[in-house]
């Protein structure tokens, strides 16, 4: 369902937000066969089925390319085991992407938070993942620069649990 960002009503303790590199940054690439990439996709999953026993139930996705696209697809493989499991896709502005554009249909909620294109629409993106959640579960490689780092640090910085899997 589409909804304005201002409308997203969830509870802001019951969500978790990812993060975390696209492809590109990535040792294995675009190769999603490597031992390396099933490894990390194993490790988020856990972390997502850790998070949902402690009650969360929404889980919001930038819907990057990446780790976005990983933790959006392994949302909605569980919610065969947990059908009251929630994925909200966080568009950065509206654009038809390869990959992600596919979970625009079936997910539970999808929010666009600028309507084009504008310099800052990522991390405003970001900024909307970290004010409507109370976890943040990040996929980094520990550089300092980029998105990926901002959102770590704001999650911290505004009292977000921040769980770091290592890429």
């Amino acid at each position: 369902m589409q909804i304005k960002p201002s409308e997203l009503n969830i509870p802001r303790e019951n969500a978790v937000a990812f993060t975390g590199h696209r492809p590109d940054r990535l040792a294995w690439r675009y190769n999603e066969r490597d031992p390396r990439c099933r490894a990390l996709k194993k490790r988020l999953q856990s972390e997502i089925i850790r998070a949902y026993s402690e009650g969360k139930r929404y889980f919001l996705s930038g819907m990057a390319d990446g780790i976005d696209a990983y933790a959006a697809e392994i949302v909605m493989a569980l919610k065969k085991e947990y059908p009251d499991i929630r994925l909200v896709c966080c568009y950065p502005y509206y654009y038809p992407s390869r990959k992600t554009n596919c979970f625009a249909s079936v997910a539970d909620y999808s929010v666009t938070v600028c309507p084009d294109y504008i310099h800052g629409c990522m991390s405003m993106r970001n900024l909307y993942m970290v004010n409507h959640s109370s976890e943040l579960i990040a996929c980094f490689d520990g550089s300092s620069g980029g998105g990926t780092a901002f959102t770590i640090k704001t999650a911290r910085e505004r009292g977000l649990r921040v769980t770091v899997i290592p890429v």
